[in-house]
């Protein structure tokens, strides 16, 4: 059953009265309180945020970095290397994972046994 509205006003939804004015914050009746419209944040507050997310030290970039980069660019053979990697990566589950089975994969250094 669909909801009646009325122009320029609003039903409790305690007692069923019907309040003139859309602006009434209880009702007179019973005292419901009625919802609040939830307010856009300003627009200063969500320039504040922008900035610092960006401010992080994750998220510059340097020229060390750079250069790390480009160093393993080149020792994994090129882009379409690296592109294959990441895929790679995203299928075993992440970064997280693939280290782990790095480590399982990768032979034990086993101490000297002198003979």
């Amino acid at each position: 059953m669909a909801k009646k509205t009325r122009q320029g006003q609003k039903q409790c939804p305690k007692c069923s009265t019907w309040i003139k004015g859309t602006r009434t914050k209880a009702c007179p009746k019973c005292g419901h309180p009625f919802r609040a419209k939830r307010q856009k944040a300003p627009v200063a507050d969500v320039v504040t945020a922008e900035s610092e997310k960006t401010a992080k030290a994750g998220a510059t970039v340097t020229l060390e970095h750079v250069k790390a980069v480009a160093l393993t660019v080149k020792t994994l053979g090129g882009f379409a290397r690296i592109n294959e990697l990441l895929v790679l990566i995203k299928e075993v589950g992440g970064v997280k994972k693939f280290k782990d089975l790095l480590e399982a994969m990768s032979v034990p250094e086993t101490d000297v046994i002198p003979f």
